[in-house]
């Protein structure tokens, strides 16, 4: 998984704008220098294997192009809406009744894959919908 870091965010582009006049989500995917650095030691033990397998004219290659894999970070929930867009139960601290519940209220997914644990919490943010709508 990738670090986070503040080279990745979500800002309103003020020159594209929707079908209602609102301007659209521009989305900015940086990278941490680190990432690199672990892209190129995993290339050059990736090629000692092939090597080791009998590969012939190997070659590999670094980029900070975003992956084309899960995405998170963009709505991080906590408790200070001044450093977080969710409150802890994935409900948007501005924007009453919306609750999120895609891999973005998580800063990072960590080592391993995550597409469990976005289902696990949209179950469980699914429970605290319905307990607001029960007191509605």
């Amino acid at each position: 998984d990738w670090l986070p870091t503040d080279n990745c965010f979500v800002t309103l582009d003020n020159k594209i704008k929707d079908k209602w006049g609102d301007p659209v989500a521009k989305i900015r995917t940086g990278f941490h220098p680190h990432d690199i650095k672990v892209g190129e030691y995993l290339a050059a033990k990736a090629e000692k294997v092939l090597e080791k397998m009998g590969t012939k004219n190997i070659s590999s290659g670094i980029s900070g192009a975003p992956p084309p894999n899960l995405q998170a970070g963009g709505c991080r929930f906590g408790d200070d809406p001044e450093n977080s867009v969710l409150d802890k139960n994935c409900k948007a601290h501005e924007v009453e009744n919306l609750y999120v519940t895609d891999g973005s209220f998580m800063p990072t997914g960590g080592s391993v894959t995550y597409t469990w644990t976005i289902y696990a919490n949209a179950f469980r943010v699914a429970e605290k919908v319905k307990e607001h709508a029960a007191q509605l």
